[in-house]
Formats: structure tokens, sequence, C-alpha cells
């Protein structure tokens, strides 16, 4: 094929896929990045010998990673994944603690210790969660999702079983308690809706896919952090030849079959564009509601507490919870989620200090620029008072982390704003409702030749499917370009 010019518009994981995947084509790519660093949300930040992420701090689906980078000729550039058989440590508001493993009968043990009857109710949501996966979650990432006729052709290659699986699916909370009989598994399973900055009592059941995968492909550290697989993969496109733009905003109008794109004053024409960038906005969805955002602080801690890699430490009232963020407001009693890397990498942390990841879900900001900016200036005081909720709630469940706790950086609503991320949601698009996932804005754009990519839109967030999405918007560039525009 002819090689052509494409512009890709922003340098998150999702950008960096696709700039790679046309480049390895034959195709002259340029990316253009707004800001100093490559990644997206997904960024590091190295200060006292630590290294810890700002933003997605797990790995899932290992094999779509590793399959991007084989694409690229680069798995000779791929760190270490460091597959974690305790997946997640859980703890309640009453004492109780509950541990998620690799090992469905381990899980089942732990579950029974809070209910023996909760053991079963383990085996139970698994099975159904991978009946969802295979109904409804193989056939949502199989392709771009451009309508439900597309759609529902993949889900009735796997019979009619699946549709009726997915036509009886309700919310998530509901399906939790089909299953379970405590409060405790109820927020467990719930707690999967926030990975699409959803509330589990609105979101889709089809969010329990998100357990199952856990399960079944592993929750994987990669060796130095998310950032280091940024790093990676940033040396791979620049291997391929990518032009690489960083601190660089530019816009992009079309023009006859293709597009000016650049700074102003400084456009060059392209006969393609990939917009790595939340695509509301410019999709005259605006007005949207948007997913959750959330308050990030990294900790440096002395010495080396016996922490597991992840925890989640809930909240009394977790229905509370999520009234009080989708109204706007601050929890009054928030969940609190943190990472400790060093547990399982060495790389990360010098032998004296352990990095945390801390974090709480947030409302996003308003939208309307006056009550924007009000919301903006208020953070200051907000993110004190989030502050002290999340030390105190760390310190109740782990008292020997009293004294030896220092904030060396911190991530707000605001900032996550100024990154480009609408009102700081983390994922922009709000996905509740039963048919939530499938009014995701699409990858193809409103005009011939432009595509998106990221978080914001299909299939969604979290580092595999993001990756996803630049496959999917490299793959459909790429068939633009093969029919001449």
């Amino acid at each position: 094929m002819k090689s052509m010019r494409v512009a890709v518009v922003g340098g998150g994981i999702g950008g960096l896929t696709a700039a790679g995947l046309l480049a390895r084509e034959g195709h002259d790519v340029t990316l253009f990045e707004g800001g100093p660093h490559l990644g997206g949300k997904a960024q590091s930040v190295q200060v006292g010998g630590l290294r810890l992420d700002t933003g997605p701090t797990l790995l899932t689906l290992p094999d779509v990673v590793r399959g991007l980078f084989e694409s690229l000729g680069a798995a000779d550039l791929l760190p270490p994944f460091l597959e974690l058989e305790a997946q997640c440590t859980y703890h309640f508001a009453d004492g109780c603690g509950f541990v998620a493993h690799k090992d469905l009968e381990r899980t089942a043990d732990s579950a029974a210790r809070l209910r023996p009857s909760e053991g079963k109710g383990v085996h139970g949501f698994y099975a159904e969660a991978e009946h969802i996966w295979r109904a409804a979650g193989e056939p949502y990432l199989e392709a771009p999702f451009e309508g439900m006729a597309g759609f529902m052709s993949r889900v009735m290659r796997r019979g009619m079983v699946a549709v009726a699986r997915g036509m009886k699916l309700s919310t998530l909370d509901d399906l939790a308690r089909a299953h379970f009989k405590t409060e405790h598994m109820w927020q467990f399973v719930g707690r999967f809706a926030t990975y699409a900055g959803a509330s589990p009592y609105a979101a889709s059941a089809a969010y329990a896919l998100v357990p199952h995968i856990e399960r079944a492909y592993g929750v994987h550290h990669v060796r130095g952090g998310i950032g280091a697989l940024v790093d990676a993969l940033g040396a791979a496109v620049a291997r391929l030849g990518v032009k690489v733009h960083l601190n660089t905003r530019v816009h992009y109008q079309r023009e006859g079959h293709g597009y000016r794109v650049g700074p102003s004053g400084g456009e060059e024409r392209f006969d393609s564009v990939v917009v790595n960038a939340d695509p509301l906005d410019k999709l005259g969805r605006g007005s949207e509601p948007l997913s959750l955002s959330g308050h990030v602080l990294l900790l440096e801690v002395d010495g080396r507490p016996a922490l597991p890699h992840h925890t989640v430490l809930f909240s009394r009232d977790y229905r509370r919870e999520f009234d009080e963020l989708f109204a706007g407001q601050l929890a009054a009693d928030p969940t609190v989620y943190f990472c400790n890397p060093a547990a399982t990498d060495d790389t990360v942390a010098p032998p004296d200090k352990t990095g945390l990841f801390v974090m709480v879900n947030a409302p996003a900001l308003p939208r309307e620029p006056a009550a924007a900016e009000r919301a903006a200036a208020e953070w200051e005081l907000h993110g004190e008072r989030v502050k002290a909720q999340m030390f105190d709630k760390l310190l109740t469940h782990y008292p020997e982390l009293r004294g030896r706790m220092r904030v060396v950086a911190q991530r707000s609503p605001v900032d996550l704003a100024a990154l480009g991320a609408p009102g700081g949601s983390i994922y922009g698009f709000l996905p509740h409702g039963r048919f939530g996932p499938f009014r995701r804005p699409r990858i193809r754009g409103g005009t011939p030749g432009l595509f998106f990519a990221g978080g914001g839109t299909h299939p969604g967030g979290g580092v595999p499917l993001v990756m996803l999405s630049g496959q999917f918007a490299a793959r459909m560039a790429s068939a633009h370009l093969r029919s001449g525009g």
C-alpha cells in the first residue's frame, strides 16, 4: 500500500498504539503530544529513590499487551510481568477481611470465613461472570463497536443462550445480591463498577466480567510500574520512525480529502487523523453526565511494612458513598484503595523505603466554565479534607504506619482536568444503565478519516482496553487509507 501521512493527536497509550501500528504498515506518522511526557493519564514519578505510577496500577489481559509488542516488532522492549496470586486484600468497616486470589478455592475459603454460605456464593458468582464474559465481553472486544447489529451478530455466533443471558442482565449490585448474603461481598462485587467510574447500583451486571478476567487471566504487575510499559511503548514507536513532538498543542480541520493538523500557523496536511483524547465534546455530547474522578496521594513510607500489593479499605455505607459522589459531593466516609508495588517489585523503592499509591473516588468537576472554576478553587480545601480521611483510614487498618508516611506528590480532579480529562473525570463517559456500554463514544469520528482512541471511547478504560482502542483505530484508519479516502 502506498505510504500516506497520518497525524496522531495525543500521546497516551491509545495514541502510541495507533501510531506504532500505522508506522509498522509503512505510513508516515507524526504524533503530537500537548504535554512534556508521553503516556496520558499513565504517568509515573520518581522521587527520593521511589518510582510510583500516578495512573493505572495493575495490568490484566497480558496477552493483549504481549500481542501488541509482537505486532510492533518490539517484544524485546517489553518489561517483565509479575503475576500476583493474592490479587487484592479487602478490609471492611466492621473489622472483617477478605482476599481475592488467583486460585478460586482460596478465594472461596476466604469468603467462607465471612459466612460459610459465601464460599458457595463465590463459585456461583464466578461461574456466572464467566458466562457473561463469553456471551457479551468477548464479542464486545472482538471488533470496533459500530452498532448493535454487528455486535449482536457476534453474540449470535455463541448461540441463543448467550442472547438470553444478555437480555436478563440487571445491575451489578443485583447480581451480587443474587449470589451473596453479606454486605461484605456485595461491596466486593460492587467495587468493579468503579473500573469504569460508575456506581454498582446503576451500572450493568456486565461489569462482572472484570473479576472473571482478573481470575482467569491474572492480575499482573509490570516490573518498574506501568510507567515502564509506557517507556517501552515510546521506544517502540520511535524505533518505527514515528516523529514525536512533545509540548505541542494542535488543532485539526478537514480539508478536501484530508486534514490540516498542527499548531496555529504551522499546520500541515495529513491523509488521516487519530485523536487520543476524550471524544465527548467533539461529538457534541459535552452535556452528558461524567464518570467519577479521583484524588491520589503518593506516599513515602519509612521502612518496609508488611503491606499487601493491592488493598481496598471499604466505607461503612457503600450506597450512601455513591449517592454522595453522583450528587457532586465528596463522600463523608470514602472507600480507600492503595497499591504497594514494592511488595512485589524491589526495583521501585530503595531497601529502607516503601512507596504507596493511595486513591479515593471523587465527583467530576462541573462542565459549566464558571462553576468549574469555582469548584477548582475549592479543591485546595477539599484536598486537605480528603488527605485527612485517607490517612485516618490507613491508620485505622494499619496503625504501624503512624509517623512513617509523607506525601511526596498528589493528583486531584483539577490536575486531571488540566491533562484534558473532561471535568477531571478519569473515564469520561458514564456507562450507567443496562445498555450503558453500548452508548460509549465510538472510534469512528464524524468525518471521513477521523478516528478516536483512548479510555473515553470503545471499548473503555484500563491499559489493555485502551491498547485495543488504538489497534481498532489503526485498523480503521488503514482501511480508510486503502480506500483512497
